[in-house]
């Protein structure tokens, strides 16, 4: 099939739809991200990449930390919201029915309501043009316990999860293989 040649843009998809905390207990904000990644292994590191003139851009570089809060596709509209009104006039948390809590090892709050929790330390900015890309070091990662597989890890299967693409949600569908699952099938030849 022939290619069509496209102007270059961000065309790498699905992403997680995920809801960034920030701020403090008392005044904590919900900053929506579709751009983000795993970044590091050891130590455990993530990226979100935030434009300077939101408002959480700020809280994040002031507090020099974060919390990456995994929403599932239930609350697909209020994860839209999020990243469609300020929080510096607003706020976010009252709106959705969301309750901050206190979080084991960063100022930040995270999202009681949201099955996954990341706490991030701000390791470091860079500065790429429209957005500035902020690698958080991993200190904590909190999982309802109902999610927890035998082998203590979350079971993917039992989350709704929430991906953007191309402008638009999605729900991420059944599971197809599992990594190495090719080496172990070519054993079997």
């Amino acid at each position: 099939m022939a290619k069509k040649d496209l102007k270059p843009y961000p065309a790498l998809f699905p992403n997680p739809a995920l809801l960034v905390s920030c701020g403090s207990l008392e005044r904590p904000n919900i900053i929506t991200i579709a751009w983000s990644s795993t970044a590091c292994l050891d130590p455990p590191m993530l990226t979100i990449a935030v434009t300077p003139s939101r408002y959480s851009y700020n809280l994040i570089v002031e507090s020099k930390d974060f919390v990456v809060n995994i929403a599932e596709a239930g609350d697909v509209d209020k994860v839209d919201l999020c990243g469609n009104i300020s929080g510096s006039d607003r706020d976010k948390f009252a709106e959705c029915g969301y309750t901050p809590e206190k979080s084991k090892k960063v100022s930040s709050p995270r999202i009681r309501e949201c099955p996954i929790n990341i706490e991030c330390y701000l390791d470091r900015t860079v500065h790429l043009g429209t957005h500035d890309l902020f690698i958080g070091q991993i200190v904590n990662v909190a999982v309802d316990e109902g999610l927890m597989g035998k082998d203590m890890k979350p079971d993917i299967g039992r989350i709704d999860t929430l991906v953007y693409a191309m402008g638009g949600y999605f729900k991420l569908g059944e599971s197809i293989g599992s990594y190495g699952f090719s080496l172990k099938k070519g054993a079997d030849r």
